[in-house]
This record gives C-alpha cells, sequence and structure tokens, in this order.
C-alpha cells in the first residue's frame, strides 16, 4: 500500500463525516470496499481481519470483516461505527509501521 493510500484511509478514519453520510455500517463497509476495488489492494481488511483474530480471538466467518467488527463492537459495548473507527486507527498504525519499514 502507498504512503498516499494509507493517508487517504487515515483521513477517513479520522474524518470519516467529511466523506461519508450517514457514519453507520453500510455506509462505511461500502466505502472500504470501494477504496481497496479502486486500490486493488485489500491491506485494510487483511490487516483488519488478522488482528482481531490474533489480538481478539474474533475469527472470520462467511459473513466477513464487517461482521468480525459487529462481533468486536458486542464485546466492548460500542456501536459498530465506534468499533470500526477505533479499529480503524489501530490498522492505520500498523500500515504506517509496515509502510514505513519497507523505505528503511
Amino acid at each position: 500500500m502507498t504512503n498516499k493510500e494509507i493517508e487517504t484511509l487515515d483521513l477517513f478514519i479520522n474524518r470519516t463525516s467529511m466523506w461519508i453520510n450517514p457514519i453507520d455500517k453500510n455506509t462505511i463497509t461500502s466505502f472500504i470496499h470501494g477504496f481497496e476495488a479502486g486500490t486493488d489492494k485489500k491491506s485494510f481488511t487483511s490487516l483488519l481481519k488478522d488482528y482481531l483474530e490474533s489480538e481478539h480471538n474474533i475469527n472470520g466467518s462467511n459473513q466477513g470483516w464487517p461482521n468480525q467488527v459487529l462481533l468486536y463492537a458486542q464485546k466492548n459495548e460500542l456501536s459498530w461505527s465506534n468499533a470500526f473507527l477505533e479499529l480503524g486507527i489501530t490498522i492505520i498504525s500498523k500500515l504506517k509501521t509496515v509502510s514505513d519499514n519497507e523505505l528503511s
């Protein structure tokens, strides 16, 4: 993933209301799917799925990463949107670390 793509996702996560309305599961999922289709990279959702499986023991299913976020939200008593934003900050940080290591 390029630095520009990571920066775009970072802006989306931190200023979601500037990109979509309403802020809910459907619009967030649509944006992320569209972004990944446009960049032809699934780095964000792949890392998100792996992170939820390894760090929170929330396994993926045929319902995909949106359902993993739902399970995380329920476990932590958050709305789906707030759970996604919380997880998104973590995943962006991981993407930045990977990108920085590739430049070194």
